[in-house]
């Protein structure tokens, strides 16, 4: 009988996992998890990011080229503080000319648009194309945006 009883004690000690081992193992287990799942949902979001930004440089790039086959002395007249949208996108441009002297002319286009999770990308909070209250963060009377495109156009 006393054979029993020592065999018993090392099948014991060679058997499986306490509770609280397998509740810490668990806990690791959903940490890990939790992390992976908010790292894909992050890659989610700046992929949706990129995309867009190529979109509305190249939104911003076609008005550029709109305004650049304008003729020079309608420029002014006809783009500074007119705002435009694209199709199939959720944004607004804006188009801003500064005379910097008669035969030189500063243009400024800016774009700005709302991701799928609601976050606006750009100073224009309410998508109107017009500097609201509160919108002109830096104070400089035009609204900014990591999309900005800035090129000069000369009298020939």
């Amino acid at each position: 009988m006393k054979k029993q009883k020592v065999a018993y004690k090392q099948a014991a000690a060679i058997g499986g996992f306490t509770l609280v081992e397998l509740l810490v193992s668990t806990l690791i287990l959903m940490v890990v998890i939790v992390s992976l799942l908010v790292s894909y949902i992050r890659c989610l979001e700046l992929t949706e990011l990129s995309k867009n930004m190529a979109s509305a440089i190249n939104v911003s790039r076609s008005r550029m080229e709109q305004i650049k086959n304008t003729d020079f002395d309608q420029v002014a007249t006809n783009y500074n503080n007119v705002s435009f949208t694209s199709a199939n996108f959720n944004g607004r441009g804006v188009s801003y000319i500064t005379t910097v002297n008669p035969d030189l002319v500063q243009v400024t286009i800016t774009f700005c648009w709302r991701q799928t999770n609601g976050r606006i990308i750009g100073e224009d909070q309410d998508l109107d194309g017009l500097v609201s209250a509160g919108e002109d963060m830096n104070g400089n009377g035009i609204l900014d945006s990591t999309v900005q495109l800035v090129n000069y156009i000369y009298r020939l």
